[in-house]
């Protein structure tokens, strides 16, 4: 464990080459072996970072293991079970995690990040304390940076509901920040944890949030974007999150607002819209059934359309196609001629596809995205895929 904090003391939290070094040492240990050589050998590395491991002292990391744990804190490195595989092959994986409290079993649930603000509105306030609560409540673990505005809102609802949550921090455990939530950093590790690549007594410096937030958009399935300019961290969270193969959500807000025009930019992009937390939990109800309680019909009401008088439509009562499918090549992968079967001009999501056929989801994507390419099939917002047409999906 002392390596791993050695390392990461030395190169600092964030750094990209912890992915080279575990990739070719696999542990700390014996990439310290590579000390006595002065790391010359290792092309890797620039010379300041050499320099900057051949000067980090191996007990100066034993004095800050023995000092976090003392505290009653954990640390976690990549060489142990517990470690998230959510962040094993991202780029610039942490080489320590600090943890007050557990994950838990984080890589088989249903992690959500909620992001926003910090000078938030109260229609955005509100918003993120209905979706932490009802996320929280239906069974979603909520992630948050626990900063002011949006983050501390969703926090602070998910905390009432009674769920798991997780706060990932941009300083030491040991430093609340902000300090008005004195509340939440207490209650949290009794719900879930709080984590930080930083050291003890590292302060909130202004460049440690965007190394932190992509451990956020990385612990999650997806981020959600409540309020936020377009030079804001929870843009570079969204980013992250794209980049880690993550779905990102955002929150629709007044044109009027400067605060809305960053969610707007992500739609722009192929956000899925959100108005309530079903429309986040839909994405995973087949992936993640048993992780997602749908007993509460409250949430499910309030995003449908006004008219409730029609019977809700069954997958197995989706309308046929206006026209006949075009046929696909004789030659075609059987595969993708299932696919193509149970497509209609209703767009369907790629799980429950994946959940009719009884298929892997990636294989089903990768037909997907075959079909698409051939023409047969249109790609739509939140992984929904239809019959193409000229005029799209309806």
């Amino acid at each position: 464990m002392e390596f791993w904090i050695w390392l990461s003391n030395a190169l600092g939290p964030g750094s990209p080459r912890i992915n080279d070094i575990v990739a070719s040492f696999e542990t700390a240990e014996y990439f310290y072996a590579e000390k006595k050589n002065g790391f010359r050998f290792l092309s890797f590395l620039t010379e300041e970072e050499k320099e900057r491991l051949s000067q980090a002292s191996l007990s100066d990391a034993l004095r800050l293991q023995e000092k976090t744990l003392d505290r009653g804190y954990r640390i976690l490195t990549p060489d142990q079970q517990e470690y998230p595989n959510r962040l094993r092959n991202i780029y610039a994986m942490p080489a320590v995690l600090y943890v007050d409290g557990s994950l838990g079993k984080i890589d088989e649930n249903v992690a959500v990040t909620v992001v926003g603000a910090r000078k938030c509105s109260d229609y955005g306030k509100a918003v993120a304390e209905k979706l932490g609560f009802d996320l929280a409540r239906m069974g979603a673990v909520v992630i948050t940076g626990m900063a002011r505005g949006i983050d501390g809102a969703a926090h602070m609802a998910a905390l009432k509901a009674g769920g798991s949550t997780i706060a990932v921090l941009g300083c030491g455990l040991d430093v609340v920040y902000p300090p008005e939530h004195g509340q939440i950093r207490r209650q949290t590790p009794k719900r879930g944890a709080v984590i930080s690549e930083f050291p003890l007594g590292a302060r909130p410096e202004g460049f440690h949030f965007p190394i932190r937030n992509r451990l956020m958009s990385a612990l999650a399935l997806g981020v959600v974007v409540v309020e936020g300019e377009l030079t804001s961290g929870s843009l570079i969270t969204a980013n992250y999150a794209l980049e880690q193969g993550k779905d990102v959500f955002a929150v629709p807000g007044s044109v009027f607002s400067g605060l809305s025009k960053g969610p707007f930019r992500l739609l722009r992009a192929g956000a899925i819209p959100v108005s309530c937390a079903h429309d986040i939990l839909e994405e995973y109800r087949y992936r993640y059934a048993a992780k997602i309680s749908w007993k509460n019909q409250e949430e499910k009401k309030a995003c449908e359309k006004p008219d409730q008088s029609r019977k809700p439509e069954q997958p197995e009562d989706r309308p046929a196609p206006i026209r006949e499918k075009r046929a696909l090549p004789a030659d075609a992968d059987p595969v993708l001629r299932e696919v193509y079967e149970i497509l209609s001009e209703v767009p369907m999501h790629a799980d429950e596809i994946a959940a009719r056929m009884q298929k892997n989801p990636a294989e089903v994507l990768t037909a997907l995205s075959e079909l698409e390419i051939m023409g047969f099939v249109s790609a739509n917002a939140g992984k929904r895929f239809c019959v193409a047409s000229q005029k799209g999906c309806q």
